[in-house]
């Protein structure tokens, strides 16, 4: 059996939260355990009940932060056409969620830092504020940029509303052994609001119009918001510098920002907006890639950062660090193309509805769900993370070669649907051990940047892999129609085909069976990009390091 390392003492942060900074006492022998608190038995008093209880109100409020700012996303998704059709501006349609995915991207490495300098409360208030405002434009404007200005404004505080949340609960009032089941719930919280902001917002755009899928959201972040001011008790840094603005490594911020959107418009809007061999391509990959190593040369020179928005040392530290990240995005991003794909399939080989769609990924949601508490609680009882970071592959993959074996353009029944289950279940396994694993070695004034880092690398792995996924089915499925269409209508129908579900779900006999066929075997290609995905970090939480927490 491999050595396991020994975690170092377990420091205290300096933001004390409830009561003994929200951990338990714990005892051993009679006496408090200094050198191994986490592996000795917490002291079942009234006092630790109660703690209990307030840690519990603690999340709760940070999970409704978490919850409402992911519908956010689908809500908006759901009410896209309708949007930029009343502006007569249907192209432009996808800004409405690359300009939330932008803003949201660029914002998420900072507030970390400007959490250890300002403090963890007034911050996460400040992101609260910027998403309200943000919903309040877009529900007021009057042009089509009006409302996606809005969004990108939405997207500043939904960043720091998603990072402060994991933030706190990490850094602030969970013991590391208790990480992966409280992550569970951060999981569960985000998974729940992706899930029913879509039909939400459908619902909600046919019954009142569209405006109020912004506006109604303003009440519950007010509310939000009131809830952290009375419930979250964290006192201020107790840092040996004072809250300064000149200690905000603004060029940092800005390099990396700006690598940043870069990067991501050329994921979000390459193969639409203009070809993925192109100049404009070209030209946001190598600015994205420059802005980028000119951030790595700046953030390593105490002169020009001399506190860094984003340490690198924790990257080369500590290994754990940058495979977790690694294997985070590259299971986020499995699952995500088959969140993708599934929908997709069942509206094109079963004519199956938007709702009806939807519905076939409770599954997934459900395996999700089931796969983080059951990390947790295996965490919590051996202390071991590694295993389940391996393991969580395998598990996953099993959706993704079902869908290759079993997924063609034959009707599917209703238990066919929990072949996706053990995708969801192996994202969520690997979700909430790979946090652990992230965290189990960082010392107490990393563990705010780290974790800005994990949630900035989550939403890349998510816009990853939907540009993925749908690249691949577009590709594969020209390809195909290519092959199998002649004659001097083929092209016609191809460039329609590839640009609108709705007309293949109107097509009638052969050329329906043909052009389905297309589809489905397009679809193929995004699953073995999945599986791919799933064995390679597989693989990769072999290189982990297991710390006994």
């Amino acid at each position: 059996m491999a050595a396991v390392d020994k975690a170092p003492r377990e420091h205290y942060s300096p933001y004390q939260t409830i009561a003994n900074n929200g951990r338990q006492p714990y005892v051993k022998n009679g006496g408090v355990d200094e050198e191994d608190p986490l592996l000795a038995r917490p002291a079942h008093t009234e006092q630790s009940v109660k703690l209990l209880t307030s840690v519990s109100t603690v999340v709760a409020v940070l999970l409704l932060g978490e919850f409402i700012t992911n519908a956010d996303g689908t809500l908006v998704m759901a009410a896209a056409a309708p949007i930029s059709s009343q502006f007569q501006r249907l192209q432009d349609a996808s800004w409405l969620s690359t300009g939330y995915t932008l803003s949201l991207c660029a914002a998420q490495p900072m507030y970390g830092k400007l959490s250890d300098i300002y403090g963890r409360k007034p911050v996460l208030l400040v992101a609260y504020a910027f998403f309200a405002v943000g919903c309040l434009i877009s529900g007021i404007g009057h042009g089509l940029w009006m409302v996606i200005l809005g969004r990108a404004v939405s997207g500043i505080g939904g960043a720091g509303i998603m990072t402060l949340g994991s933030v706190i609960i990490t850094a602030d009032i969970v013991p590391r052994r208790d990480l992966a089941s409280w992550r569970a719930y951060i999981n569960i919280a985000m998974t729940l609001g992706r899930s029913v902001g879509g039909p939400l917002g459908g619902w909600l755009t046919d019954a009142v119009g569209w405006r109020w899928l912004f506006l109604l959201q303003i009440p519950f972040i007010a509310a939000g918001a009131i809830l952290v001011i009375v419930k979250l008790q964290i006192a201020p840094p107790d840092t040996p510098h004072a809250p300064s603005i000149r200690r905000v490594d603004f060029l940092g911020t800005a390099l990396l920002a700006a690598s940043i959107i870069s990067l991501i418009t050329v994921l979000d809007r390459g193969g639409h907006a203009f070809p993925w061999v192109s100049w404009p391509a070209l030209l946001l990959f190598s600015s994205g890639l420059a802005l980028g190593a000119l951030f790595v040369a700046v953030e390593t020179s105490k002169t020009l950062a001399p506190e860094p928005i984003f340490d690198l040392r924790i990257l080369h530290n500590n290994r754990n660090v940058p495979i977790a990240y690694t294997i985070s995005f590259l299971q986020t991003t499995a699952q995500l193309g088959m969140v993708f794909a599934v929908p997709l399939y069942m509206q094109v080989s079963q004519r199956a509805s938007t709702t009806r769609a939807g519905a076939h990924m409770i599954p997934s949601v459900a395996g999700n769900t089931l796969g983080g508490l059951l990390a947790g609680y295996v965490t919590r009882r051996t202390g071991r993370y590694k295993f389940l970071l391996i393991i969580a592959g395998p598990v996953a993959a099993v959706s993704y070669a079902l869908l290759l074996a079993r997924w063609r353009d034959q009707p599917l029944s209703p238990w066919e649907s929990l072949d996706i289950l053990p995708g969801g279940l192996g994202s969520g396994i690997c979700s909430a051990a790979a946090f652990v694993a992230m965290s189990a070695l960082l010392e107490p004034g990393e563990v705010a940047m780290a974790t800005s880092g994990y949630m900035l690398v989550i939403s890349l792995a998510m816009t990853t892999g939907v540009t993925v996924t749908n690249t691949v089915l577009g590709v594969g499925f020209r390809r195909e129609l290519g092959r199998r269409l002649h004659g001097p209508e083929a092209d016609e129908v191809i460039r329609r085909a590839v640009s609108d579900t709705n007309y293949i779900a109107g097509l009638e006999g052969r050329l329906r069976e043909v052009v389905v066929r297309c589809y489905v075997d397009g679809l193929q290609g995004t699953y073995v990009i999945s599986l791919l995905c799933s064995i390679l970090g597989s693989l990769l939480g072999w290189m982990v390091r297991q710390h006994r927490l």
